[in-house]
C-alpha cells in the first residue's frame, strides 16, 4: 500500500467518525453524575432520589428538543443552545419567562444561561455551570440538572414568599401554634396577592398589603376566579395526602407548590380569550388586525386594546410594512410581557407560545437540526393548530418560500433559524410570533417601559379616535378591497438561533481529511499511470492525446 493511501486509510477508518465516542473512551466526557454530585455539595439535598427522579423527568420532556438541536462535534450544547432549550422548556411547562433565559428581542447568544444563579446565588454554582458550558458544552443530562437546579431555587423563593404571609397575618411557619381555616385562607390570599402583582416579598408591610388589597381588583379583574381556584387546588391536595393535617405549613406549602406549576396553563384561558377577540376583528387569514380596529375596540370598552404606537413597535406588535395600514400582529400581541400576569425573582407567567408544540412536532418528526423541504412540507400538511385545519395543501407561495430557505443554506432548511420561524409565522399566521430581527425590537413590561421611558403605554383618546376615524373612512371607501390573505411581509434575512459549532480539533480533523483525499486522489492518479505505462510496454498501445480546447 502506497503511503498516500496509507494516510487516507487512517484518516478516514482507524480515526472513528464519531468523536465522542473517542473522548468517551480518554475519559474526556465527565461521568453524568459528577455534575450533579458538585452542585449538591454546594446546595445541599435532602433527598437524592427524588431529585435524580426530577433530572430523569426533566430528560424526557427536553429529549425531542435537544436530539432536534445544532450540537458540537461531541454531541453537547454550547451556551446559546442552552438557553434556546431551557426557554423553550419553562415556557412550554409553566408559561415562566425566565429572567436570562428569554432573548428579549437579543440574539441567543448575547449572555451565558449560567448568569442567572451568578445573581441569585453567587458564584459557586455560576462558576460550576458556567465552566462545564465553555470547556465542554452541555449534554442532554446537563441540561436537565440546570433545570432541576433552577426549579429547586424557584422552590424556595416560593417558600420564602409563603412565610413572608404567614408574617403578614400573624401566623408562626413553625406550627408551634395551632391555626384556623381562615386564618390558613388569609395566608394564601396573601401569597397569591403578592405573586400576581410581581410584589417583594421581603419588604411588603401590613400597610402596603391593605393598599394592595383595596387594588387587586381593578388591577386584575379575574382576583376571584383566581382565589377559587386556588381552593380548587388545595382541595386536591388535601384529598391526595390525608396524612396532611388541612391547616398545617406543610398542607399550604404543597398546595403552592403544585399551584405554581398549573397557574400559567390556567391563566392561559385568558390569553386564549384575548386571541380569540383580536380573531374577530382580524383581518381575514392575517393574524392581524389593523390599528384603527384595534383603537375602535378600546374606545368601545375593551380596554386591553390601547397600546400606543410607540409601545406595539417596542414589543414588536406592530406591523409597520406597509405604513399606511398599520397592523397589530396577533400572536406578537398576545406573546408579548404586556400580558404577563404575575412574577417572582426568577420569572414572569406569561401566555404559552401556541407556536412552540407545533416546533416540537416537527423536531420530534425529524430529529436533526436541518431537514429537506419535502419533508417539512409532509409533516406541516398534516399538522393542525387551533386555528389551521389539517390534512391541508400547502399554497404555492408557503412551497417556494420553503424552497428558497433551502437554496439559501445548500439543500437543507434549518429549523432553528430565523427565516424557517418565519415560514412558520406564514403557514400558522395566527399562532406563530413574526420573528423580528435581534435588536429590532426589545420587549418590556408596562412598568420597565415607563420607569426607563417616562411615558406612558396607553395611547391617548385623541390617538386612537384619529386612526379609528381614518380606519371608518378607508373602509368606506374600499368596501370591496381584497384583502389578499397571501399577503404577508416577507424579510429574507437569516439569523441562525442556535449554531452548529465546532472545537479547534475538530477543525484540524477536516483539514486532515482534507488533505487525505487529496493524497487518496493524487495516488489514484499515479497508480493509473503506471497502469497505462505497464500496459504501453506490453501491448505497445499509445497513452491518449487530448487537445487543449
Amino acid at each position: 500500500m502506497s503511503s498516500a493511501i496509507m494516510v487516507a486509510y487512517v484518516i478516514f477508518v482507524v480515526l472513528p467518525q464519531d468523536s465522542f465516542a473517542v473522548n468517551a473512551l480518554r475519559g474526556d466526557v465527565q461521568a453524568p453524575v459528577a455534575l450533579l454530585e458538585e452542585l449538591e455539595e454546594l446546595l445541599g439535598s435532602e433527598n437524592r432520589m427524588a431529585t435524580q427522579q426530577r433530572v430523569d423527568q426533566l430528560e424526557t420532556a427536553l429529549r425531542p428538543m435537544f436530539l432536534a438541536m445544532p450540537k458540537t462535534e461531541t454531541g453537547t450544547l454550547k451556551p446559546d443552545g442552552v438557553r434556546y432549550l431551557l426557554h423553550r422548556l419553562f415556557v412550554e411547562k409553566h408559561g415562566w419567562f425566565v429572567r436570562g433565559l428569554d432573548n428579549a428581542g437579543k440574539s441567543w447568544n448575547a449572555s451565558s444561561p449560567s448568569a442567572l444563579f451568578k445573581e441569585h446565588v453567587g458564584d459557586e454554582v455560576h462558576d460550576v455551570f458556567e465552566k462545564k458550558l465553555l470547556s465542554k458544552g452541555f449534554t442532554l443530562h446537563d441540561g436537565a440538572i440546570m433545570a432541576a437546579t433552577l426549579e429547586s431555587l424557584v422552590r424556595a423563593d416560593t417558600m420564602d414568599r409563603l412565610r413572608a404571609a404567614y408574617r403578614l397575618v400573624d401566623m408562626p411557619a413553625d406550627n408551634s401554634k395551632p391555626a384556623t381555616e381562615d386564618q390558613v385562607l388569609a395566608a394564601v390570599d396573601t401569597y397569591m396577592l403578592m405573586y400576581i402583582l410581581g410584589a417583594t416579598h421581603d419588604t411588603m408591610t401590613k400597610s402596603k398589603l391593605m393598599k394592595y388589597q383595596k387594588e387587586i381588583h381593578k388591577k386584575y379583574p379575574t382576583w376571584e376566579d383566581t382565589r377559587l381556584w386556588v381552593r380548587q387546588v388545595r382541595s386536591e391536595v388535601l384529598l391526595w395526602n390525608p396524612e396532611l393535617a388541612p391547616t398545617s405549613f406543610n398542607a399550604t406549602e404543597r398546595t403552592l407548590e403544585l399551584m405554581e406549576d398549573r397557574y400559567g396553563k390556567w391563566q392561559n384561558k385568558e390569553c386564549l380569550d384575548l386571541k380569540a377577540s383580536l380573531l374577530k376583528m382580524e383581518d381575514a387569514g392575517s393574524g392581524r388586525v389593523r390599528l384603527g380596529t384595534f383603537y375602535s375596540s378600546a374606545l368601545n370598552g375593551n380596554w386591553q386594546f390601547s397600546e400606543s404606537i410607540e409601545y406595539l413597535k417596542l414589543l414588536g406588535a406592530l406591523d409597520e410594512s406597509e405604513p399606511s395600514r398599520l397592523r397589530v400582529i396577533v400572536p406578537n400581541y398576545v406573546n408579548a410581557p404586556s400580558n404577563c400576569v404575575a412574577s417572582s425573582r426568577f420569572y414572569s407567567v406569561c401566555c404559552m407560545d401556541e407556536c412552540d408544540p407545533l416546533m416540537k412536532h416537527l423536531e420530534t418528526g425529524i430529529s436533526a437540526p436541518e431537514t429537506s423541504p419535502s419533508r417539512i412540507i409532509q409533516l406541516v400538511s398534516n399538522l393542525a393548530s387551533a386555528t389551521v385545519h389539517a390534512p391541508r395543501l400547502l399554497t404555492p407561495s408557503l412551497v417556494q418560500k420553503l424552497n428558497d430557505i433551502a437554496v439559501h443554506h445548500s439543500g437543507t432548511v434549518p429549523l432553528h433559524g430565523r427565516l424557517f420561524a418565519q415560514w412558520m409565522h406564514h403557514a400558522y399566521p395566527r399562532e406563530c410570533p413574526y420573528p423580528h430581527p435581534a435588536g429590532t425590537t426589545a420587549p418590556k413590561n408596562p412598568m420597565q417601559w415607563m420607569e426607563e421611558t417616562g411615558m406612558d403605554t396607553i395611547a391617548d383618546e385623541h390617538t386612537m379616535r384619529k386612526h379609528a376615524e381614518e380606519q371608518a373612512a378607508s373602509n368606506a371607501q374600499n368596501q370591496k378591497e381584497d384583502l389578499n390573505t397571501e399577503y404577508l411581509p416577507w424579510l429574507h434575512q437569516e439569523e441562525i438561533f442556535v449554531a452548529r459549532q465546532s472545537s479547534d480539533r475538530s477543525s484540524l480533523r477536516s483539514a486532515l481529511r482534507a488533505l487525505a483525499m487529496l493524497a487518496a486522489v493524487f495516488a489514484m492518479v499515479l497508480n493509473l499511470k503506471q497502469s497505462w505505462r505497464s500496459l504501453r510496454v506490453s501491448t505497445g498501445a499509445q497513452l491518449p492525446h487530448y487537445k487543449r480546447c
